[in-house]
Parts: structure tokens; sequence; C-alpha cells
């Protein structure tokens, strides 16, 4: 890469950086206790039923000991529950409880509102762009990272 896409790259990385960091902000500010790690996996569960820890683990690019993890403070909170699939013991599904639901429609509020605050200034056009790059992003890392486990 030339110096010039260096510059770019590194002035596209600090405002990334700066970006994520408002978002965390943002989530942090009554936050129900919860910080936007335990919130997603509230909110899956929320939306898309009981899973296994396992298939969380895929969505959310992290660890399944990770999801363990999460998971032990969101089952101290009362907000999921763990059980054990009937045809595999060794497999842990987890799913939200009532309580679990009813933060988690507040979760789905606050990303809402946080959403609009962060991109109240965008036009239409804008949002499709940004959504479009990136999705491409996201390509990219998806493949890198298969060319990875090929080699």
């Amino acid at each position: 890469m030339s110096e010039m896409d260096q510059h770019d790259l590194a002035q596209l990385e600090r405002s990334f950086i700066q970006m994520k960091r408002r978002m965390d902000s943002e989530w942090s500010k009554g936050n129900y206790g919860l910080n936007a790690l335990q919130g997603r996996i509230l909110f899956r569960l929320f939306e898309d039923g009981p899973q296994k820890a396992s298939a969380l683990a895929e969505q959310l690019y992290i660890t399944p000991g990770a999801v363990t993890g999460i998971a032990d403070k969101l089952l101290e909170m009362e907000l999921i529950e763990r059980d054990r699939a009937e045809d595999d013991r060794r497999v842990v599904i987890l799913s939200a409880t009532e309580a679990g639901g009813e933060l988690a429609q507040k979760l789905r509020e606050k990303r809402r509102a946080v959403s609009e605050k962060m991109f109240s200034g965008l036009s239409s056009e804008d949002v499709r762009e940004l959504t479009r790059l990136f999705d491409k992003i996201n390509q990219n890392m998806d493949a890198a990272n298969a060319q990875e486990h090929e080699e």
C-alpha cells in the first residue's frame, strides 16, 4: 500500500475506534446492570428463542468459554435459564426467562434510541452506503478467515 493509503487507513481506524468508544459510552448510560455483550446475548435469546451456547458463541464471534462466563452472570441475575439437551446431556441450551424477556424489550428500545442518536444526521442514501461498506468489510473478514483455516 502507498503512504497515502496507510495514512487513510490509520485515520479510518482512529475514527472507527472513536465511534466504538462512543457507542460503548452510550450503552453504559442506564444499561440495566448489563455490559454490551451480556445485553447482546440476552437479546439474541429473546429474539431467536432457546439456543445452544455454542451457536451463540458462533453468532457473536466469541469463544464458547466467554458465553459460559456471561451466561453464569445472566443466570445469577435470573435473566436466563440453562438446560441440557435431552438427546445429548453435554449440549447446553440457554433461554431467556420472563424477566429476561422484559429487559430485552427495554434493550430493544435503548438500541433504537442509540441508533437514532448516532445516525440522525445521515440521509437514507448515506445509511445504505454505510451498510454496503460494512457488509463489504464483513465479507472481507469472512474470506480472510476462511483462507486462514484452509492453510
